[in-house]
């Protein structure tokens, strides 16, 4: 199946604290949005930002962001969130390891996973959801008042790379420093 998907046609970025051009599935972090994986944009300033933010939580100087291009191999399971749904909601607070989500395992695990980033504000959003102050958490209703709260935040997009297959279909094009003091 060839991916018709303006996300992957564009240039994607990495915001990181250290500089590669290999990609190693086995460093990334567990418990994120859409799993363990790599993570991408293909906005530069939010490449920026991440790559500010990860260099000063390792009390470093600069970041780096990273660029790749994707070549469509056609055989990739791809999976798009259009917005933050219930559906975003529910793979989130499952990969983020929430609650009574955690532990349950989608049927068809994406190489590709397309949808809105959940930052450090919604993580706030996510863990008063699953405390219950919005509402019984198994309710559609709770859901429902966190998602709102959600979209009040600027919700920018991401692109996650969860299997080998598909880091392999990134294209390393260059990398560029960014100074925690510009």
């Amino acid at each position: 199946m060839s991916l018709n998907c303006k996300e992957l046609a564009e240039l994607l970025y990495h915001g990181t604290f250290t500089a590669f051009s290999e990609i190693d599935l086995s460093r990334s972090a567990p418990k994120k949005d859409f799993g363990r994986g790599f993570y991408t944009t293909n906005d530069l300033e939010q490449a920026r930002k991440f790559a500010r933010l990860k260099a000063a939580r390792e009390n470093g100087s600069q970041g780096y962001v990273l660029t790749f291009s994707f070549i469509d191999k056609g055989d990739l399971n791809v999976r798009i969130f259009q917005s933050a749904d219930e559906a975003w909601f529910d793979f989130v607070l499952r990969n983020r390891g929430f609650g009574c989500y955690a532990g349950l395992k989608d049927s068809a695990v994406p190489d590709i996973v397309i949808g809105p980033v959940a930052d450090d504000a919604v993580g706030l959003v996510l863990n008063t959801f699953i405390d219950g102050v919005y509402g019984d958490p198994n309710s559609s209703e709770a859901k429902r008042t966190a998602i709102r709260l959600l979209l009040t935040q600027k919700l920018h997009s991401q692109i996650f790379f969860g299997t080998k297959r598909a880091v392999d279909a990134l294209i390393f094009k260059g990398i560029s420093d960014v100074y925690l003091d510009r």
